[in-house]
Protein backbone atom coordinates (compact mmCIF):
# COMPACT_ATOMS: atom_id res chain seq x y z
CA UNK A 1 0.00 0.00 0.00
CA UNK A 2 2.77 2.53 0.55
CA UNK A 3 4.17 1.51 -2.86
CA UNK A 4 0.74 2.43 -4.00
CA UNK A 5 1.07 5.92 -2.88
CA UNK A 6 4.10 6.47 -3.48
CA UNK A 7 3.86 5.86 -6.86
CA UNK A 8 0.32 7.49 -6.95
CA UNK A 9 2.00 10.88 -5.52
CA UNK A 10 5.38 10.50 -7.86
CA UNK A 11 2.41 10.18 -11.04
CA UNK A 12 0.77 13.17 -9.88
CA UNK A 13 3.76 15.56 -9.26
CA UNK A 14 5.55 14.35 -12.23
CA UNK A 15 2.37 14.94 -14.46
CA UNK A 16 1.03 17.99 -12.71
CA UNK A 17 4.28 19.73 -13.47
CA UNK A 18 4.62 22.04 -15.85
CA UNK A 19 5.62 20.68 -19.64
CA UNK A 20 4.30 19.89 -23.38
CA UNK A 21 1.20 18.02 -22.51
CA UNK A 22 0.16 20.64 -19.96
CA UNK A 23 0.47 23.70 -22.31
CA UNK A 24 -1.28 22.02 -24.45
CA UNK A 25 -4.12 21.12 -21.99
CA UNK A 26 -4.35 25.06 -20.75
CA UNK A 27 -4.19 26.27 -24.25
CA UNK A 28 -7.16 24.01 -25.42
CA UNK A 29 -9.24 24.45 -22.21
CA UNK A 30 -8.58 28.59 -23.26
CA UNK A 31 -9.96 28.04 -26.74
CA UNK A 32 -12.08 25.20 -26.64
CA UNK A 33 -13.27 24.61 -22.54
CA UNK A 34 -13.10 21.71 -20.54
CA UNK A 35 -15.70 19.37 -21.88
CA UNK A 36 -14.46 20.18 -25.45
CA UNK A 37 -11.04 19.33 -24.05
CA UNK A 38 -11.79 16.12 -22.33
CA UNK A 39 -11.11 13.82 -25.44
CA UNK A 40 -7.23 14.87 -25.60
CA UNK A 41 -7.29 14.60 -21.74
CA UNK A 42 -7.80 10.82 -22.03
CA UNK A 43 -6.02 10.72 -24.93
CA UNK A 44 -2.83 12.07 -22.56
CA UNK A 45 -3.79 9.27 -20.03
CA UNK A 46 -4.04 6.52 -22.50
CA UNK A 47 -0.95 7.52 -23.99
CA UNK A 48 0.77 7.22 -21.32
CA UNK A 49 -0.42 4.43 -19.97
CA UNK A 50 0.99 2.50 -23.50
CA UNK A 51 3.68 4.17 -23.18
CA UNK A 52 4.33 2.84 -19.39
CA UNK A 53 3.33 -0.85 -20.71
CA UNK A 54 5.90 -0.48 -24.12
CA UNK A 55 8.50 1.01 -21.30
CA UNK A 56 7.59 -2.70 -19.33
CA UNK A 57 8.12 -4.62 -22.18
CA UNK A 58 11.62 -3.06 -22.87
CA UNK A 59 11.14 -0.61 -25.30
CA UNK A 60 13.63 1.31 -22.50
CA UNK A 61 16.32 -0.87 -23.60
CA UNK A 62 16.18 0.02 -27.34
CA UNK A 63 16.03 3.51 -26.64
CA UNK A 64 19.58 3.06 -24.55
CA UNK A 65 20.99 1.51 -27.22
CA UNK A 66 20.21 3.21 -29.87
CA UNK A 67 20.98 7.28 -28.77
CA UNK A 68 19.40 8.10 -32.18
CA UNK A 69 15.85 7.18 -31.76
CA UNK A 70 15.76 9.37 -28.28
CA UNK A 71 17.26 12.36 -30.42
CA UNK A 72 14.67 12.14 -33.10
CA UNK A 73 12.19 12.11 -30.41
CA UNK A 74 13.81 15.03 -29.54
CA UNK A 75 13.58 16.82 -32.89
CA UNK A 76 10.21 15.41 -33.46
CA UNK A 77 8.47 16.50 -30.30
CA UNK A 78 10.68 19.62 -30.39
CA UNK A 79 8.55 21.03 -33.90
CA UNK A 80 5.48 20.14 -32.81
CA UNK A 81 5.84 22.21 -29.84
CA UNK A 82 6.88 24.82 -31.86
CA UNK A 83 4.15 24.27 -34.57
CA UNK A 84 1.88 24.85 -31.40
CA UNK A 85 3.70 27.83 -30.43
CA UNK A 86 3.43 29.24 -34.17
CA UNK A 87 -0.36 28.58 -34.25
CA UNK A 88 -1.33 30.62 -30.90
CA UNK A 89 0.90 33.34 -31.58
CA UNK A 90 -0.97 32.91 -35.62
CA UNK A 91 -4.11 33.32 -34.51
CA UNK A 92 -3.44 36.59 -32.27
CA UNK A 93 -3.90 34.84 -29.42
CA UNK A 94 -5.70 31.77 -27.99
CA UNK A 95 -9.01 33.00 -29.51
CA UNK A 96 -11.70 29.85 -30.40
CA UNK A 97 -11.67 30.79 -33.98
CA UNK A 98 -8.15 30.67 -34.58
CA UNK A 99 -8.24 26.64 -34.75
CA UNK A 100 -11.00 24.69 -35.98
CA UNK A 101 -10.87 22.23 -33.33
CA UNK A 102 -9.64 21.10 -30.23
CA UNK A 103 -7.20 18.79 -30.25
CA UNK A 104 -8.16 14.99 -30.44
CA UNK A 105 -7.85 11.64 -27.97
CA UNK A 106 -5.49 10.63 -30.99
CA UNK A 107 -3.15 13.65 -30.80
CA UNK A 108 -3.36 12.85 -27.12
CA UNK A 109 -1.80 9.41 -27.25
CA UNK A 110 0.16 10.06 -30.23
CA UNK A 111 2.04 13.31 -28.62
CA UNK A 112 3.10 11.05 -25.86
CA UNK A 113 5.18 8.69 -28.16
CA UNK A 114 7.40 12.10 -29.32
CA UNK A 115 7.24 13.91 -25.41
CA UNK A 116 10.69 13.32 -23.84
CA UNK A 117 9.31 14.54 -20.54
CA UNK A 118 6.76 11.22 -20.76
CA UNK A 119 9.12 8.83 -21.75
CA UNK A 120 11.79 9.95 -19.05
CA UNK A 121 8.28 10.00 -16.77
CA UNK A 122 7.26 6.34 -17.78
CA UNK A 123 11.34 4.68 -17.51
CA UNK A 124 11.20 5.99 -14.04
CA UNK A 125 7.78 5.28 -12.92
CA UNK A 126 8.38 0.87 -14.50
CA UNK A 127 11.66 1.10 -12.76
CA UNK A 128 11.21 2.43 -9.78
CA UNK A 129 7.15 1.08 -8.71
CA UNK A 130 7.20 -2.32 -10.34
CA UNK A 131 6.35 -3.63 -7.36
CA UNK A 132 9.26 -6.95 -7.40
CA UNK A 133 6.42 -9.37 -5.21
CA UNK A 134 3.82 -9.40 -7.83
CA UNK A 135 3.60 -11.29 -11.00
CA UNK A 136 5.45 -8.95 -13.80
CA UNK A 137 2.44 -8.76 -15.84
CA UNK A 138 0.01 -8.06 -12.51
CA UNK A 139 2.84 -5.25 -11.54
CA UNK A 140 3.11 -3.60 -14.81
CA UNK A 141 -1.15 -3.41 -14.83
CA UNK A 142 -1.30 -1.85 -11.72
CA UNK A 143 1.50 0.96 -12.28
CA UNK A 144 -0.35 1.67 -15.32
CA UNK A 145 -3.90 1.69 -14.16
CA UNK A 146 -2.73 4.01 -11.19
CA UNK A 147 -0.71 6.51 -13.75
CA UNK A 148 -3.67 6.82 -15.94
CA UNK A 149 -5.81 7.23 -13.38
CA UNK A 150 -3.69 10.16 -11.78
CA UNK A 151 -2.94 11.50 -14.95
CA UNK A 152 -6.72 11.75 -15.98
CA UNK A 153 -7.27 14.26 -12.87
CA UNK A 154 -3.75 16.72 -13.33
CA UNK A 155 -4.53 16.97 -17.10
CA UNK A 156 -8.13 17.76 -15.92
CA UNK A 157 -6.36 20.37 -13.73
CA UNK A 158 -5.15 21.90 -16.80
CA UNK A 159 -7.95 21.94 -18.66
CA UNK A 160 -10.17 23.23 -16.39
CA UNK A 161 -7.63 26.19 -15.59
CA UNK A 162 -7.54 26.92 -18.82
CA UNK A 163 -11.44 26.81 -19.38
CA UNK A 164 -11.69 29.15 -16.69
CA UNK A 165 -8.44 31.56 -18.23
CA UNK A 166 -10.91 31.48 -21.33
CA UNK A 167 -13.56 33.63 -19.56
CA UNK A 168 -10.88 35.69 -18.55
CA UNK A 169 -9.60 36.44 -22.30
CA UNK A 170 -13.05 37.92 -24.02
CA UNK A 171 -11.04 41.21 -24.98
CA UNK A 172 -8.60 41.08 -27.70
CA UNK A 173 -5.75 42.65 -25.42
CA UNK A 174 -5.73 40.07 -23.11
CA UNK A 175 -6.28 37.21 -25.43
CA UNK A 176 -2.94 38.44 -27.29
CA UNK A 177 -0.99 38.18 -23.39
CA UNK A 178 -1.91 35.30 -22.59
CA UNK A 179 -1.47 34.17 -26.08
CA UNK A 180 1.96 35.00 -25.94
CA UNK A 181 2.62 33.71 -22.05
CA UNK A 182 1.19 30.34 -23.65
CA UNK A 183 3.55 30.54 -26.72
CA UNK A 184 6.55 31.36 -24.46
CA UNK A 185 5.92 28.40 -22.21
CA UNK A 186 5.98 25.90 -25.30
CA UNK A 187 9.03 27.75 -26.39
CA UNK A 188 10.66 27.17 -23.07
CA UNK A 189 9.59 23.36 -22.62
CA UNK A 190 11.72 22.62 -26.04
CA UNK A 191 14.20 24.08 -24.51
CA UNK A 192 14.35 22.19 -21.54
CA UNK A 193 13.66 19.03 -23.61
CA UNK A 194 17.40 20.07 -24.71
CA UNK A 195 18.87 20.59 -21.88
Amino acid sequence: MNELVGLAAFAFVGSVSPGPNNAVLWASGIRFGFARTVPYVIGTALGIGALVVAVAAGLDVLLRAVPGIQTALKVVGSAYLLYIAYLVLEGGGVSPATVAAPPSLWQGVGFQWVNPKAWLFAIAAVGTFVPPGLHRAAGVALVTVTIVGVVIVSASIWAVGGSALGRFTQDERRRRVVGWVLASLLVASVALIWI
